[in-house]
C-alpha cells in the first residue's frame, strides 16, 4: 500500500514539474513523427532565401531570432533559452561535425542550423538578418540533435532537389553504392549523381515553417489566362566588378540572370524576388516563372558585401518560341555591300577623270574596313560554333577513354583539385573547373568545352597556388596544406602525419625538395615551388629513407632511440639531428666498418634496425641515459649496499650516477659516474658479501627465535624476539626475519593443537 502511494506521489510530482517547465519556457517539444532533420534544413534554407528579418524574441513566419528560426519549424528545440540542454546527443565542433542535415549549432548565447556540406544558417542580428555561411567561419562550439526532430539512420532522403543516402545515422560521401542493381556515386558533399526512384525516399516532412506561406496569386480566368509572362524591359546592373543582366528565356516566359565576377570569392550570387509567384530562386541565378507586372529582383554576393536590385517589367504573352533573329554579321554584310556599291556608282558618275576624288577614296577605304570587320566577325562566329563539349557533370571514363582523368590530373597539377583523378566528373570537379575558368577569364560554366580544354593544357595557364609558409593552415573550405603534405609524402620528403598545418617538419620537407630541384631553399612553398611539387615530372627524393645531419622529425627520433639501445648515444632523445647525434653516428659507422658520412642511407638504416647491428665497443660501460636489464641489476645491487634508495627502473638516472660516484670514492676507484667493468665487478662482489652476511645473521636469529619459542611453550613464558641495536637494518631483512618467526609460531601452534585434541579424546574415553 505504501509503495503504491509513493509511486502515485512521484508520478504527480513529475507531471507538475513538466507542466511548470512548459509554462516557464513556452517551448513544448514537437512530435518527432512530424519533424525531420531534412525538413528543418529545408526550413532554414527557405528562411534565408526569402530574406527573413531578425527581431529579438521573434517566433513567427518571416520574423525570427536565432532560436526562433528553429522554433518556427513545428515548435521543435525544447527550451528556447537553452536548446543544447534539451538535445539527446551533442559533440564539439572542434572534433568535426557529423554528416547529418538539420543539426543544431551552439555557442554561448546563439544557435543556428547545419544544412550539410559545411554550410550553416542562422538568424544573426538586425543588420544581417538570416545568414548563410561556411560553418567554420563562425566560432560554433557544439553541434546537437534538435529536440523533437527525427534523424534518419539508413535510407534515401531528398533535400533542396539533391539526393543523399544515410548509413548508420550519417549520409555517405566520396564513395559509391550499388542498390537494387543500380550504382550510385556520391561526391564530397554527399550528393548522388542520379536520383533513386521516388518510392525509395523516406517519408520526410518538407514543409518549411509552422505558419502558412504567402498565398499564391489567384489565377486569371480571362483571355490572358492562356498566356505566359514575357520580359518587356530588359535591364542590366553592375554588382561590384560583376555584370548582372536579365534576358528573355527560350520560351518567352523565363527570366534568366547571369553573373560573371572576377574572383571566386564573389562567384556565388544569392537571389531574391518581391514577386510571390517566383517558383525557384537559387544561387545559379535562374528564376522562373514571373507573373505580369513589375517585380524587384535582388542579387547579392554570398558574403553580403555587395547588393543591387533591378526592376523588371513583365507582361503576358502567348507561349511560343520566338522566331530566330537574322544573324548580325549577315545583316551588316548586306548593308555593307549596298553601301559599297552605291558609293562606287556615285563616284563613277560624278567623275570622268582618270583619278577618283579624295572623298571617294575615303568612302572606299571605309567600305573595305567594314568588309574586313565583317569577315573577322564571321570567322569568330564560325570558331564559336565549333566549340564542343569535352566533359561535363556525370561524365565517367571507361576502358577506352580517360578524358575525365586527364582533366582531373591537370586540375590537380594546377592546384584546383586537392585529390588525385577518379575518372568520375562529380561536384568537386565542377567546382574546380568553375574556379579554373574564372581565374583564366573563360565563361564560368563548370563544363570543359574545347576552349576551356585548350587553355587547361597550355603552358600559359594561370594556376590556383598561393604562398604557403610556416603558420599556414587549412580552413573548412580548402585543404592546400594537407594536399601539399600528401604530395610530399608521395615524393618521400615528408614522413609525419597529414595535419593540414604548415609547421617546421613541412618547411624542412619543402626546403629539401627545393634543394634537390634547383630552387631557392626557403622552406616556404611559393606558387613556383608548388607547381614543381605537383607536376607529374616531380622527382622522388634521391635520399628517400635516409637520415642526414640537420634533419628532424619522426625518422630522426627512431634513429636516436636505436643508437641509445646500441649504447652509442645516451641522454634525452629529441627530434633534431644535431652534433651529438652526428658523433654517435660516426662512432657507429667506425664500429661497423662504414665510410664516415653525415648520415645513414636507407640500406644502412635497415641493417641498423636489425639484429645484425654492431653494438658499441663500450656497450658494457653503463652511462647516464642508458636503460636495460643490466642497469636494473646495477640499481638492485647498489640498493643492497645502501648507496641507492630509488626505484629499480632500469634507467641510468642522475641518482644512479651519484650512487656509482659514492661507491667509487669509498672503494678507491676512479670517480667517473660510469659503471665500467671494474666498477660493476666491485659492486657485484660487495653485494654478494653483504648477501652472505645477511644470510648468516638470519640463520642465527631464526635459531634463537626457535629456541626461545620452544622454551616459552615448555615453561608457559612469552616468546621474546631479539632486536638488533643497529638502526640501519634493511627493511627487506626485517621482513625475512618476521616471516621466519611467523613460520615457527605456526608450527608450534599446530603441534599444540594436535596435542590438545589428543588429550581431549583421551579424557572422553576415560569417562565412557
Amino acid at each position: 500500500m505504501v509503495k503504491k502511494m509513493t509511486k502515485k506521489v512521484l508520478a504527480l510530482t513529475l507531471t507538475v514539474m513538466l507542466a511548470v517547465l512548459v509554462l516557464v519556457t513556452g517551448a513544448p517539444i514537437a512530435s518527432a513523427d512530424s519533424a525531420t532533420n531534412v525538413g528543418l534544413a529545408a526550413h532554414a534554407l527557405k528562411a534565408y532565401r526569402e530574406g527573413w528579418i531578425y527581431v529579438w524574441g521573434g517566433t513567427s513566419y518571416g520574423v525570427v531570432d536565432c532560436s526562433g528560426l528553429i522554433y518556427t519549424y513545428h515548435g521543435v528545440g525544447g527550451n528556447r533559452v537553452d536548446m543544447l540542454s534539451c538535445a539527446s546527443e551533442w559533440g564539439y565542433v572542434s572534433n568535426g561535425i557529423p554528416n547529418i542535415h538539420g543539426l543544431g549549432l551552439h555557442h554561448p548565447g546563439h544557435v543556428g542550423v547545419y544544412v550539410g556540406s559545411g554550410v550553416a544558417i542562422d538568424a544573426r542580428d538586425e543588420q544581417s538578418g538570416v545568414v548563410y555561411h561556411n560553418v567554420y567561419n563562425k566560432n560554433w562550439a557544439e553541434w546537437f540533435k534538435v529536440a523533437g526532430v527525427s534523424y534518419p539512420t539508413n535510407g534515401w532522403v531528398l533535400l533542396d532537389g539533391q539526393s543523399y543516402y544515410y548509413e548508420n545515422g550519417q549520409y555517405i560521401v566520396s564513395t559509391s553504392r550499388t542498390l537494387d542493381g543500380v550504382t550510385y556515386y556520391f561526391d564530397a558533399a554527399g550528393v548522388s549523381n542520379i536520383a533513386p526512384p521516388s518510392s525509395a525516399y523516406q517519408a520526410t516532412d518538407y514543409s518549411t515553417a509552422n505558419a502558412d506561406p504567402a498565398p499564391a496569386p489567384t489565377p486569371d480566368v480571362s483571355e490572358e489566362s492562356s498566356k505566359q509572362p514575357e520580359v518587356v524591359k530588359v535591364t542590366s546592373i553592375t554588382l561590384d566588378q560583376s555584370s548582372l543582366s536579365f534576358t528573355e528565356g527560350d520560351y518567352g516566359y523565363e527570366l534568366n540572370a547571369y553573373a560573371y565576377p572576377e574572383n571566386a570569392a564573389n562567384r556565388t550570387i544569392i537571389w531574391s524576388s518581391s514577386n510571390s509567384s517566383v517558383a525557384t530562386v537559387n544561387s545559379w541565378g535562374y528564376v522562373t516563372p514571373l507573373s505580369a507586372g513589375k517585380t524587384n529582383i535582388t542579387a547579392k554576393t554570398q558574403d553580403g558585401g555587395f547588393s543591387k536590385t533591378c526592376v523588371v517589367t513583365v507582361k503576358a504573352k502567348e507561349v511560343s518560341k520566338p522566331a530566330p533573329a537574322p544573324e548580325p554579321s549577315k545583316v551588316e554584310e548586306e548593308s555593307s555591300k549596298q553601301t559599297s556599291e552605291t558609293v562606287v556608282q556615285e563616284s563613277s558618275e560624278q567623275s570622268g577623270e582618270a583619278s577618283k576624288s579624295e572623298e571617294s577614296k575615303t568612302e572606299n577605304k571605309k567600305s573595305e574596313t567594314k568588309k574586313n570587320e565583317n569577315k573577322k566577325t564571321e570567322t569568330k562566329k564560325t570558331e564559336e560554333e565549333k566549340v564542343e563539349i569535352i566533359a561535363e557533370y556525370e561524365y565517367e571514363d571507361d576502358e577506352k577513354s580517360k578524358t575525365v582523368s586527364s582533366i582531373q590530373t591537370r586540375l590537380y597539377e594546377l592546384g584546383y583539385l586537392t585529390a588525385k583523378a577518379t575518372g568520375y566528373y562529380g561536384g568537386d570537379t565542377v567546382d574546380a573547373v568553375m574556379m579554373f575558368q574564372n581565374k583564366n577569364e573563360l565563361d564560368v560554366t563548370g563544363i570543359v568545352d574545347s576552349k576551356t580544354y585548350k587553355v587547361l593544357k597550355s603552358s600559359k595557364v594561370v594556376s590556383n597556388f598561393s604562398l604557403l609558409e610556416q603558420g599556414s593552415y587549412d580552413d573548412g573550405n580548402s585543404v592546400p596544406v594537407a594536399a601539399l603534405q600528401t604530395r610530399l609524402t608521395e615524393l618521400k620528403y615528408y614522413y609525419d602525419e597529414i595535419t593540414g598545418f604548415y609547421g617546421e617538419l613541412t618547411a624542412n620537407a619543402v626546403k629539401q625538395f627545393q634543394k634537390n630541384n634547383d630552387l631557392d631553399a626557403t622552406g616556404s612553398a611559393d606558387p613556383e615551388t608548388q607547381l614543381r611539387i605537383f607536376s607529374k615530372d616531380a622527382q622522388e627524393n634521391p635520399n628517400a629513407g635516409s637520415v642526414m645531419y640537420g634533419d628532424n622529425g619522426a625518422l630522426v627520433v627512431k634513429l636516436q632511440k636505436r643508437l641509445v639501445e646500441l649504447r652509442y648515444l645516451s641522454g634525452v632523445v629529441s627530434e633534431n639531428f644535431d652534433d651529438t647525434v652526428l658523433d654517435a653516428v660516426h662512432a657507429y659507422q667506425e664500429a661497423a666498418g662504414l665510410k664516415k658520412a653525415d648520415g645513414l642511407t636507407a640500406k644502412q638504416l635497415k641493417v641498423l634496425y636489425s639484429d645484425k647491428a654492431v653494438k658499441s665497443p663500450e656497450y658494457n660501460v653503463l652511462k647516464y641515459g642508458f636503460s636495460g636489464d643490466d642497469v636494473a641489476q646495477l640499481q638492485s645491487r647498489l640498493a643492497s649496499l645502501r648507496y641507492y634508495d630509488g626505484k629499480t627502473s632500469g634507467v641510468y638516472s642522475k641518482a644512479v650516477v651519484s650512487a656509482v660516484e659514492n661507491f667509487q670514492k669509498d672503494y678507491d676507484l676512479e670517480v667517473t659516474g660510469y659503471a665500467d667493468e671494474a666498477t660493476q665487478e666491485a659492486i657485484k662482489t660487495e653485494a654478494q658479501k653483504e648477501s652472505t652476511h645477511v644470510g648468516e645473521q638470519l640463520i642465527v636469529q631464526t635459531a634463537t627465535i626457535s629456541d626461545n619459542a620452544l622454551a616459552g611453550v615448555a615453561g608457559g613464558k612469552s616468546i621474546e624476539v631479539p632486536v638488533t641495536s643497529n638502526e640501519e637494518v634493511d627493511f627487506t631483512k626485517t621482513l625475512i626475519v618476521l616471516g621466519a618467526v611467523l613460520a615457527v609460531v605456526l608450527v608450534i601452534t599446530a603441534i599444540f593443537v594436535v596435542g590438545l585434541k589428543k588429550k581431549t579424546a583421551s579424557a572422553k574415553r576415560r569417562y565412557k
